[in-house]
């Protein structure tokens, strides 16, 4: 999937065109490069990310990194940085946007053409973060993510109300 393609799939999920949704899509372009992803989903990529902005809606909608799923971990350390890992690999690139910049009038469209380098600090390494526990899983979660099945909690029976027609509304 190249950096157009990706652009238009955050746009129609996070619903505006905005600075940290090209600074999302532009890592998440970067990475399905050099993990090698290729145009279909579901991918094998966890993200870390480091802090509550637009700029994870693009990780979401390009990646498929949900908290539901357990691919997507949120930290509020108020930077906007991002660490992938390949889960099938345990390759890890950790992106840290560079401070110069500044919202300004043009700002989204220059993020989306501007060299990568002059965007990011690239560090790569293999620390692999741990994936975030899944709460419920969902019988297409289990395909990828196999795990036991949780065995459901019973409620004890409803002694309010014995019968449908003893209910008052």
């Amino acid at each position: 999937m190249g950096l157009q393609e990706a652009w238009r799939e955050a746009v129609a999920f996070h619903g505006c065109r905005c600075p940290a949704l090209a600074i999302g899509t532009r890592a998440t372009a970067y990475i399905m490069e050099q993990f090698g992803l290729g145009p279909a989903g579901p991918y094998d990529v966890v993200c870390t990310a480091e802090s509550f902005s637009c700029a994870i809606d693009a990780i979401q909608a390009v990646l498929g990194c949900t908290i539901g799923n357990g691919k997507l971990r949120v930290q509020s350390k108020r930077r906007m940085a991002f660490r992938f890992c390949d889960t099938r690999t345990d390759r890890s690139i950790y992106l840290a946007l560079r401070p110069w910049l500044r919202d300004r009038p043009g700002l989204t469209e220059k993020l989306l053409t501007m060299p990568l380098e002059k965007l990011f600090q690239v560090t790569e390494g293999n620390e692999v973060p741990e994936k975030a526990p899944n709460c419920i899983l969902s019988s297409a979660c289990e395909v990828r993510n196999p795990r036991p099945p949780r065995r459901p909690v019973e409620l004890p029976s409803d002694d309010l109300y014995p019968q449908d027609g003893d209910r008052d509304w």
